[in-house]
């Protein structure tokens, strides 16, 4: 089984010491950019008030880097009546490097492993901050004020998709079994660079997330194949599932 997978480039080595250990061969493709937001007065007003929250939710590792940088310029020791929150170990790794005790999901790692959390059980008018890119799900945000919580965001970086990289993807998927999405973004961008070739491509759509296969069916991509999350284990599990099903019988 040949896979693609689009990962960015920090991320790679993480992930290729997981999945090279099962069957099969990868190939990474970088197909991200992400650039700093430059701070703005309102955002610097909502670091300097931290301690009105009584919970802050980094969504991603890019995120938490930004926090922390700003912890370090505004507070010489963090607010200690905060529940600092994010999506999983890696993002949590970042946070930790500037004493937080943080909380995340033992697996998933996605919106809705976040949301599970004892700690996403919100009391009425609790202030929520969440720390984010630009655009991207509404579903914290929606979810926790449906709870009850008062949420604020703040954007920290700007993501995007760079066209070149897009193209090599659909360059390199004929000589591909299979491409890894764990992104609804991503799968929309990827489609909309090359909606006839991805329409038309024989291969296997590897979706980390039941949310991910909805929005595949509706796209009304072929062959899908539903993961268990978009970890770089949970990726390795389904290599390892996709491979026991290839396997070929012995026959006696």
């Amino acid at each position: 089984m040949r896979l693609l997978l689009p990962k960015a480039k920090a991320d790679q080595a993480r992930w290729q010491a997981i999945v090279e250990r099962a069957p099969g061969s990868v190939q990474f493709v970088d197909p991200w950019r992400l650039t700093p937001v430059t701070e703005t007065p309102s955002q610097k007003s909502t670091w300097l008030d931290l301690d009105r929250y009584q919970a802050v939710l980094c969504v991603s590792a890019q995120a938490a880097q930004v926090l922390v940088q700003a912890l370090d310029t505004y507070w010489p020791q963090p607010p200690i009546e905060v529940r600092w929150l994010c999506n999983g170990p890696q993002t949590a790794s970042v946070l930790r490097s500037a004493g937080l005790s943080v909380i995340h999901p033992e697996q998933g790692y996605t919106a809705e492993d976040v949301l599970r959390l004892n700690a996403c059980q919100v009391k009425n008018d609790d202030n929520w901050l969440i720390v984010k890119g630009v655009g991207g799900r509404l579903t914290y945000a929606d979810t926790l004020t449906q709870r009850g919580a008062r949420v604020d965001s703040i954007d920290v970086y700007q993501r995007a998709l760079i066209s070149e990289e897009m193209t090599k993807l659909a360059q390199l998927a004929p000589q591909h079994d299979a491409i890894w999405v764990s992104s609804t973004y991503f799968g929309q961008q990827l489609l909309a660079s090359a909606p006839t070739f991805w329409h038309a491509w024989p291969g296997q759509w590897w979706l980390s997330s039941p949310r991910l296969v909805h929005w595949a069916q509706s796209e009304g991509l072929q062959t899908i194949v539903p993961g268990q999350g978009a970890t770089p284990e949970a990726l390795y599990q389904l290599m390892m599932s996709v491979a026991q099903r290839n396997a070929v019988p012995k026959h006696r």
